[in-house]
């Protein structure tokens, strides 16, 4: 009978620390999109993320709440075209066409130094690697028929490949649940083929 008693007592005493352990969320699910400049604004585009993430942070103080270590990948797109059907002689100078479609995966680490003040504030960096596909138009011509209307002929060049770089970000995140975020981001993002582009987005997130 004691032996019961006392199995019973331990029961109750574990379930009863379990029941206290708080339930620590730490993994992280988010989504971002928004508006991409290539290069030092020569064309722009759209960006689409997809974010995992895990906080490595046990306990939160002032100077550090969050440190977040995983993945992102990242597809950028733009595009610049020109005027096909009777371009002005500024517009076939001035308007030329340009590609570029970028896959990339970032590897990043992601600070949170407040945990009251602007809790949300965040800096990430880490190396960036991909694939890119690119064209631009190495000559182009005007070509009139016999109606005197004018087309632009072009002929394109490719320089598609993997590229390795480096992206810094930093933005804002608000808690509108237990579970769920939103919040904004500021990109900029450097590779081995001189690409500098900037990103301005927004996002949601969710945590469990």
């Amino acid at each position: 009978m004691k032996q019961k008693l006392l199995t019973i007592l331990l029961a109750l005493i574990s379930l009863q620390s379990f029941s206290q352990t708080p339930n620590s969320k730490n993994t992280y699910l988010k989504f971002s999109g928004g508006r991409v400049s290539f290069g030092t604004g020569d064309f722009l585009g759209y960006s689409f993320a997809f974010d995992v993430s895990k906080n490595v942070v046990k306990k939160s103080n002032w100077g550090l709440d969050k440190l977040l270590i995983g993945g992102e990948f990242i597809f950028e797109n733009g595009v610049k075209n020109p005027v096909i059907q009777n371009p002005t002689f500024d517009e076939f100078i001035s308007k030329t066409f340009r590609h570029t479609s970028n896959a990339i995966v970032w590897t990043k680490a992601s600070y949170y130094p407040f945990k009251k003040i602007v809790k949300g504030f965040n800096i990430q960096v880490g190396p960036t690697f991909g694939y890119s596909y690119r064209s631009t138009e190495s000559q182009a011509r005007r070509v009139v028929d016999a109606l005197g209307n004018s087309v632009r002929q072009s002929i394109l060049s490719f320089d598609n490949g993997f590229i390795v770089g480096y992206r810094i970000s930093t933005g804002v995140e608000f808690d509108i649940t237990k579970k769920l975020q939103a919040g904004f981001r500021l990109d900029f993002s450097n590779n081995n083929q001189a690409e500098i582009n900037t990103l301005a987005g927004l996002k949601i997130g969710f945590r469990f």
